[in-house]
């Protein structure tokens, strides 16, 4: 009988436990959720049914969810539908009520309406919630919001589903048909989150003075958010206005301390030689985060031009063998192996470079110099080729192959190639002009 009691009275602790502590239940299913512990949440929830039903009701959003992010939609339908029934809903159940009704056409007024009312509850907000559902059904709730716009009258005010379809688009990663949505009010109606979400479509299209001008446009309605002068101090970063860049990072890291933040700013002083800065922000980046092989290439690149290419080495080896994909890492390596004097090492690594980057001039014109250095002269015309039909810009490249064909007694081709070398700006080509084609045209005049 005693034990029978006790049995009563820890029954009856659980579920006043239960039902003194939804948000202490709500806070453990979240954070199975957050380590994408689905069925671990569903499985707790379902604890909590058989104890105290009103509670588990309260999780029946994240149940919802949980089933969503498996697959199983008809039973995230079917805790909807209880949440409807029981007055438990949220913005997760929302959202979540708002995917399953855009996929089916009888229910598109009732889409746009609780699109609607999610929007007027505030852009920013309305914005950040939707990113709970995939790319894939954002898509498809972008695809409702395309019907019905289409399904309005060209004399209807459409300013308001543009606007809630250019979020959902960006979100969807659909950047020209966030873009298109945004240019139909951005000059009349623009809003701080509609321009700041312009000047990202802006530079992605590379426009970047445009870019910074809708930032601008967006801290003027308002935004003075971290992310708004992070994402301008890129666009100023593509402009090559790196003081204002920094100047931007600087207010950013006023009001968050990212590691991206401090990442940005240490590229900034990196090229305006500011390489004692550009290192303290690195380190401070690495410090907060270690797992970012960008960070440890960038660190690289300080180095190397520091010329301490033994720690530039180590830092390019250990981004590579965090992402092996990393872009450009092979001719960081190459450079830091020749600077080193394995000048093997930096062929190969020069070589896998243009396999995996063919598109990269540097890697080409870093190959054909080496071969020229060691003199190679033919195999060093044949990247350096390479590299001229990816850069014509570029007068060193042009420099050195003039340099090639002289050693190979082609004095002809030599001087065609060092004049628009030095069409392009290369000094140094005046003088092996000098040296080399004078010669010939005396010789040519004496004919």
């Amino acid at each position: 009988m005693k034990s029978f009691i006790c049995f009563i009275g820890f029954i009856l602790s659980i579920v006043f436990s239960f039902s003194q502590n939804k948000f202490y239940a709500s806070d453990i299913v979240q954070a199975k959720i957050d380590s994408a512990r689905y069925m671990s949440a569903i499985t707790y929830i379902e604890g909590v049914e058989k104890v105290d039903i009103d509670t588990a009701w309260s999780l029946y959003p994240q149940k919802a969810f949980c089933y969503y992010k498996i697959g199983k939609h008809k039973e995230a339908q079917a805790c909807l539908k209880i949440v409807e029934r029981e007055d438990y809903q949220n913005d997760l159940s929302e959202i979540l009520s708002i995917f399953y009704l855009s996929t089916k056409p009888k229910e598109m007024q009732e889409t746009i309406d609780r699109l609607e009312y999610l929007l007027d509850e505030g852009e920013k907000e309305f914005f950040n919630k939707i990113t709970i559902l995939s790319t894939t059904d954002l898509k498809k709730v972008a695809n409702c919001i395309n019907g019905y716009i289409a399904f309005l009258d060209e004399d209807e005010d459409k300013t308001k589903y543009n606007l809630m379809g250019a979020y959902v688009d960006f979100r969807a990663k659909e950047s020209m048909s966030a873009y298109n949505k945004l240019s139909t009010f951005i000059d009349e109606e623009p809003t701080a989150l509609s321009s700041f979400l312009m000047g990202i479509v802006k530079r992605e299209q590379k426009e970047y003075f445009s870019s910074i001008s809708y930032f601008n446009q967006a801290e003027n309605l308002g935004d003075n958010s971290g992310d708004l002068y992070f994402n301008r101090a890129i666009s100023k970063g593509f402009e090559k206005d790196y003081f204002g860049a920094i100047d931007d990072l600087n207010s950013a890291l006023e009001r968050n301390a990212k590691s991206e933040y401090y990442y940005v700013r240490g590229i900034c002083f990196n090229h305006i030689f500011e390489y004692k800065h550009a290192l303290d922000d690195l380190n401070i980046a690495i410090d907060m985060c270690d797992t970012i092989a960008e960070y440890f290439n960038h660190r690289g690149i300080v180095f190397t031009n520091l010329e301490m290419f033994a720690d530039a080495l180590f830092e390019f080896q250990t981004a590579i063998k965090m992402n092996p994909d990393l872009e450009f890492i092979n001719n960081n390596i190459g450079l830091a192996y020749e600077h080193t004097g394995n000048i093997n090492k930096a062929v190969e690594h020069y070589k896998v470079s243009i396999k995996k980057e063919p598109y990269y001039s540097d890697s080409y014109f870093n190959l054909g110099r080496l071969y020229y250095e060691i003199g190679k002269y033919k195999t060093a015309i044949k990247y350096l080729k390479e590299a001229y039909l990816l850069n014509a810009n570029f007068g060193d490249i042009t420099h050195i192959l003039g340099l090639c064909y002289a050693k190979t007694d082609d004095i002809e081709t030599a001087c065609y190639y060092l004049q628009i070398s030095i069409e392009a700006g290369c000094k140094p080509a005046i003088n092996s002009q000098s040296e080399f084609c004078q010669k010939e045209a005396v010789e040519e005049k004496e004919e």
